[in-house]
């Protein structure tokens, strides 16, 4: 639970930053260099995807979500991008994938938010909260078949609707693909992705 408050701590500092802004590149490239405390931070409302190291930021992306852009993801089916802190659950190249693109990163989704308020709302058995709250605990995969929904990831595909900055997934995360390449060389499992509205 501890891990949990310190998460919102963070994340709140993050939501007060404001838009990302863009430390100078240093010799040798800022992505190359950017794997020591990393950290993803994902604004819906701004369509972007920032990457954090150390606390500054270093190269911002384009974004767009689910069709259904405003708001929490509740269900599965509700078309909707989660909101609050993540993981990285595992990453891999899926060749041309004309839905996915060529890159996959999964999150993980649902979180032990998400399984207390599903679990409080009677959407979700004690026993799917539980296995939801061990995956989380340890960074595997948490359950994907429960009613809150699963499979979301970072992914790219739609090329020609992204880079017009339109939502258009089933509640995950799209970028261009030549964008998704840079980020496959620095993000690994367990890398932290915050996302807010």
């Amino acid at each position: 639970m501890l891990r949990r408050y310190i998460w919102v701590g963070v994340l709140a500092i993050f939501m007060m930053a404001g838009p990302c802004k863009v430390v100078a590149a240093a010799p040798g490239g800022a992505l190359a260099e950017a794997q020591e405390g990393l950290v993803l931070l994902i604004k819906k409302s701004a369509h972007t995807l920032c990457v954090y190291r150390e606390g500054k930021a270093v190269k911002e992306y384009l974004a767009v979500f689910g069709v259904n852009p405003d708001g929490d993801k509740v269900r599965q089916g509700d078309n909707r991008t989660p909101e609050g802190v993540f993981y990285i659950t595992d990453k891999e190249r899926l060749g041309e994938n004309p839905v996915l693109g060529r890159k996959w990163f999964g999150l993980s989704y649902p979180d032990i938010g998400h399984a207390e308020r599903a679990l409080n709302q009677a959407l979700i058995s004690y026993d799917q909260y539980s296995a939801i709250v061990s995956a989380n605990n340890t960074q595997a995969l948490p359950p994907q078949s429960t009613t809150l929904g699963g499979w979301i990831g970072i992914h790219g595909g739609r090329e020609d609707l992204t880079r017009e900055g339109v939502n258009w997934t089933e509640g995950c995360i799209a970028m261009l693909d030549k964008d998704l390449e840079e980020l496959f060389q620095i993000v690994k499992p367990g890398t932290k992705v915050i996302i807010t509205g």
